[in-house]
């Protein structure tokens, strides 16, 4: 879908983008980093609303023909040739204001039953009538996606798409994205801060750092064995053992030199043949987090790990089991 060859974005202390290098090829990629990072100027550069300072980008619509025009590349839901190849869903949600809800969506696709499915399962449907200006923010990133969805692209960009909705109902806005998209046979390229949306609705990811890759690959590889503690924070909570760390808390894996564990993949079991002494819980949540200290050396840290069924007195004896 994208070829990017050695492009570099100026920025103001530093390169916004330096020597990027790669091809996005897979039907859902995730783009990610801190902020900072480089994410929306990436997303700007695939789209083609910025140009880059050196450096070529190859996009799905490079080779369109120059007579083509969006009105004649629009057709109805469904894998069709002749489809709008690219469609951007900025982060400010670049909404038109001199058009409502539904006439954002009737203009890339006169389908009005596609509009009404769309804009019911993103829960505007009463605000079809409604402009951006009163739309709340929350409605606005629907709305925004809502058009994209309707417009049918061969390849959606999407720039933290959903950012200001709130969480309880986002898990079920991007079952609608994943059905239609489904159903259309597109393609997604997205950006976000939240690991597990990434983990859920991505088969490759990006991470950007200072405008550089860091990695590129599998989500699957960075969540499971990343190469690096700086590299496995990207995806959420972890526990990086050093080759030390594994010998004096007596975890029993073929990675000498080092390796992530996740808090789910993770149990303290109460023992009295323990090599750890447990100190103390520290936060009880989706994961326990807990002080511990080894018997053998001394040494003491904090790891992350499954809640246990009974909760551990201070200063017994455990183990670190790895499931």
């Amino acid at each position: 879908m994208f070829t990017v060859n050695h492009v570099t974005l100026h920025g103001t202390d530093r390169p916004r983008l330096n020597d990027v290098s790669l091809t996005i090829s897979n039907r859902r990629t995730a783009v990610i980093g801190y902020s900072g990072a480089g994410k929306t100027s990436f997303l700007n550069l695939l789209a083609g609303f910025e140009t880059p300072d050196s450096g070529t980008i190859a996009n799905p619509a490079s080779n369109l023909p120059e007579s083509a025009s969006a009105s004649t590349l629009r057709g109805p839901l469904g894998p069709a040739a002749g489809r709008v190849p690219l469609f951007w869903v900025p982060q400010n949600g670049g909404l038109w204001p001199h058009l409502s809800a539904e006439q954002h969506l009737h203009s890339v696709n006169k389908s009005k039953e596609l509009a009404d499915e769309i804009l019911s399962s993103l829960d505007l449907n009463h605000r079809k009538a409604a402009f951006p200006d009163e739309l709340s923010q929350g409605e606005r990133s629907r709305l925004s996606l809502a058009r994209a969805l309707a417009s049918n692209a061969d390849v959606l960009l999407m720039d933290e798409p959903l950012s200001h909705v709130d969480p309880v109902r986002k898990p079920r806005y991007w079952d609608v994205v994943a059905s239609l998209i489904e159903r259309s046979s597109s393609s997604i390229v997205f950006s976000s801060h939240e690991p597990e949306t990434v983990l859920r609705r991505s088969d490759s990811v990006i991470c950007l750092h200072e405008g550089a890759v860091v990695f590129q690959g599998p989500t699957r590889e960075l969540y499971d064995a990343p190469a690096s503690a700086f590299l496995a924070e990207f995806l959420g909570p972890v526990n990086w053992f050093t080759a030390e760390e594994i010998q004096y808390f007596g975890i029993h894996v073929d990675r000498p030199s080092g390796m992530a564990i996740r808090p789910e993949r993770l149990s303290v079991v109460g023992t009295d043949t323990g090599e750890v002494e447990y100190i103390k819980c520290l936060f009880e949540g989706s994961y326990s987090e807990s002080l511990i200290r080894s018997v053998t050396s001394g040494t003491s840290r904090i790891i992350k790990h499954q809640r246990p069924a009974v909760p551990l007195q201070e200063g017994v004896r455990v183990s670190l089991v790895l499931r």
